[in-house]
């Protein structure tokens, strides 16, 4: 998964536990479509971006769809937590979208802008596969010193990129992506024409194609 900012070099992961509680929602709310897909959740914070990605593999198939998501964020003004929700929801929203035109979508494949609740975010699709890529990477050497991803027990990406914000305990799948769109909600114009896609905060969804 390549950064939209050619800014973006080294990252952190998403907090495993963090991970683990959005790939929870995603098959939670997709397990009509699912069967025995996998899902792969790979989330990462940089300097000054977020991105996310993910991805539905078919078993027995190469290749697999990647819903990939760019916000930029702010250390100083400690939003990582509320960009990372940004992107479950636009993620969730493209997902939908292909499950329900059945893949036949037209999303771009390079990184595209769109409105979210007067903010930009960037959506892209790939189809390249998340274990295989990696291995490329090993061979080639990407996972030393140009892209260094760092995840311990004792520092976490949102440690890092909010310094005074810790990650929250663990609540119901739901109400985790919920309460931060709530507070955001209450802050703009709910007939804006730049509402963004809502998967997890509400009635507000929308598609983002």
């Amino acid at each position: 998964m390549n950064p939209r900012l050619k800014s973006s070099k080294k990252w952190t992961k998403f907090p495993k536990e963090y991970s683990d509680q959005i790939q929870a929602v995603f098959k939670e709310n997709f397990a009509q479509y699912l069967d025995e897909a996998e899902l792969i959740i790979e989330g990462r914070i940089y300097s000054e971006e977020i991105t996310l990605r993910v991805g539905y593999h078919e078993e027995g198939r190469i290749s697999q769809a990647n819903f990939e998501v760019s916000m930029n964020y702010s250390q100083d003004e400690q939003d990582a937590l509320s960009r990372i929700h940004n992107c479950v929801d636009a993620a969730a929203s493209m997902m939908m979208e292909y499950f329900e035109q059945d893949g036949e979508v037209d999303f771009p494949y390079v990184w595209a802008e769109y409105p979210f609740q007067g903010k930009k975010l960037y959506l892209r699709f790939s189809t390249e596969n998340s274990s295989l890529e990696a291995e490329a990477d090993k061979l080639l050497g990407l996972d030393g010193e140009a892209m260094v991803s760092e995840e311990t027990d004792d520092e976490d990406a949102l440690t890092r990129a909010e310094q005074s914000e810790e990650l929250s305990p663990p609540r119901d799948e739901d109400e985790d992506f919920a309460d931060e769109d709530s507070e955001e909600e209450d802050d703009g114009d709910d007939d804006s024409e730049d509402r963004g896609p809502r998967m997890f905060g509400g009635k507000g969804k929308k598609k983002v194609h």
